[in-house]
């Protein structure tokens, strides 16, 4: 299987979305491999965290993009916790890939 393309978004149990521009800086980043619940590469391939505490990596579940599932969970991010973005509404491009990378450059941290 391959690596994960970047940016890489990362969903919370709760809903919330993080964005890792770089998925070999994952062990950096996340602390193990229950940090998050689901995410997505830049291609829309779901990705989950493996190895060990410390030295979390980012593997991809399947190399079958999830667009509907991905796109879900983004709307929902933006309906509840983007509360200081301006509009609150998603970018709209119909391109996967895209949209992803539209969606990493518009992230506003909560």
């Amino acid at each position: 299987m391959t690596d994960p393309a970047d940016p890489v978004l990362l969903f919370d149990e709760d809903g919330r979305m993080f964005v890792l521009h770089d998925p070999a800086l994952a062990s950096d980043l996340i602390e193990s491999e229950d940090e998050f619940l689901e995410g997505y590469d830049g291609q829309g391939r779901p990705v989950r965290a493996c190895d060990e505490p410390g030295q979390v990596g980012l593997t991809l579940v399947t190399t079958e993009p999830q667009p509907h599932e991905l796109r879900a969970r983004v709307e929902r991010y933006y309906s509840v916790f983007a509360a200081r973005h301006p509009t609150r509404i998603p970018p709209q491009e119909t391109d996967l890939a895209a949209f992803i990378r539209a969606v990493a450059e518009d992230w506003i941290e909560e």
